[in-house]
């Protein structure tokens, strides 16, 4: 069958850009406000009046929200298209899904008064209740997912219990509605280590393009894997890194005295080994990180081993 053939509603696949669809989470004060605010033309639905103290440093519009009907008010009007905005980042997640638990609780307190739930000055939702919130959470989010711009949702981080035993703590997750996974093409989840430095998890990348297993949380590391800067992005089906960018990394290494230890470190976050088994968009991430701290420096007068 001919390559450029449609049989019936049918076309033949292309790749496409899309926008970033990215769902962030983490405990407080791991930056995920501070790196959704780096993004280009965002506009953020504050729903904990996270961004109040970043009004100097960033460039940005904000809806502070308090109901589940504010945020999609404002979602519908993004819908329109009549803006300039290029990003939305609804911060957090966690605070919708509660706002709408206590919309259709108040709602139906007055409406169900004959429900089990009814308790007179409060309501209990009841297991066929939940099916309405569900439907109307991802209504939401389906309007986000069709929006073009790119989007970044934030939940906070809650801790996780195994199904078996009295409250035994086996991990953390995101707090919010269990589908949320789903419906992301990026899931990063964020959290600072031992040494205070932002760190991302990927937990998911449907693109392929970020870093795989940790990596350091920056919004350089995103605008390299979305173009959200105004360039290409780098794809990461460009097969292995060259002989160049394998040789800027060793230089780059040498002129900043990064250890053996070090650069083994980092190229596992990438998945490699060696530099030889590095991808060319890992390399071309680990590069500019390299310029950066090569800038920075004393014109190469480091005074000792660098971390990277």
């Amino acid at each position: 069958m001919g390559a450029d053939r449609e049989v019936g509603p049918f076309r033949k696949a292309a790749s496409r850009n899309k926008r970033a669809k990215i769902f962030l989470w983490g405990d407080s004060g791991v930056g995920k406000t501070t790196l959704g605010l780096q993004f280009p033309g965002i506009v953020i639905l504050d729903l904990e009046g996270g961004t109040d103290l970043y009004g100097d440093s960033f460039c940005f519009d904000v809806l502070q929200a308090s109901t589940a009907d504010e945020v999609m008010r404002g979602v519908d009007w993004l819908c329109t298209g009549s803006h300039g905005y290029k990003t939305l980042m609804v911060d957090p997640i966690t605070v919708y899904w509660d706002a709408l638990q206590y919309k259709w609780s108040d709602i139906f307190l007055k409406r169900n008064q004959g429900s089990k739930g009814f308790k007179h000055e409060f309501y209990d939702l009841q297991p066929r209740d939940w099916m309405t919130l569900k439907a109307e959470f991802k209504e939401l989010i389906r309007k986000l997912i069709s929006l073009d711009m790119n989007v970044i949702v934030t939940a906070r981080q809650k801790a996780l219990y195994a199904d078996s035993g009295f409250m035994k703590k086996i991990g953390e997750t995101f707090d919010g509605e269990k589908s949320l996974p789903y419906l992301f093409d990026t899931i990063v989840r964020m959290y600072r280590d031992e040494k205070g430095r932002f760190v991302g998890e990927c937990l998911k990348d449907r693109a392929n393009k970020l870093p795989r297993g940790e990596f350091e949380c920056s919004f350089q590391v995103f605008d390299a894997a979305y173009g959200l800067s105004g360039r290409e992005p780098v794809t990461s089906l460009s097969g292995a890194a060259d002989s160049e960018q394998r040789a800027r990394i060793q230089e780059a290494c040498r002129l900043l005295r990064v250890s053996d230890a070090n650069l083994n470190r980092r190229l596992a976050d990438y998945g490699a080994k060696s530099i030889d088994e590095l991808s060319a968009d890992a390399a071309a991430t680990i590069i500019k990180k390299l310029e950066v701290a090569l800038r920075s420096s004393s014109q190469g007068d480091l005074g000792g081993s660098q971390e990277i």
